[in-house]
Order: structure tokens, then sequence, then C-alpha cells
């Protein structure tokens, strides 16, 4: 799946650069985030962020919920 301009803008802007669409949580796209490192590497950040995408709103899902929707 294209991940959609605002997802990105809000990852950039959170200083991610890791997006990859997971499949439908609660009825919505949802989008991990995280950071990898210039040999692609993906960099340990403790418990995931989850963006949850209805095609016109993002919420943001920390911690031990984001947990639980992987």
């Amino acid at each position: 799946m294209k991940i959609p301009k605002i997802i990105q803008e809000k990852a950039d802007k959170e200083g991610w650069n890791s997006v990859g669409f997971i499949g439908k949580r609660r009825g919505k796209d949802a989008f991990a985030v995280g950071y990898v490192d210039e040999n692609g590497e993906a960099v340990p950040t403790g418990l995931p962020v989850i963006y949850l995408f209805d095609g016109k709103t993002v919420e943001t899902v920390y911690g031990e919920e984001a947990l639980e929707l992987l």
C-alpha cells in the first residue's frame, strides 16, 4: 500500500524515517513507524508507535496499547 501523504508528513515531523502499512486495526488503516540507520538496520526505539488513519484524521497510539495492535 502506498503511504498516504498525511502519514508520511506526520512521521517526518516526529523524526521517524520508516513507515510501514501493517493492515487494518480498529477498522482503520494502521501504520507502524520507526527509525532505520544509514545501513538500513532498524534502530531499537522502545515500545511501538502506530498511526491509525480513517481517510481523514490520524490517531497516534503509543506504548502498550500500540503493542497490542501488532
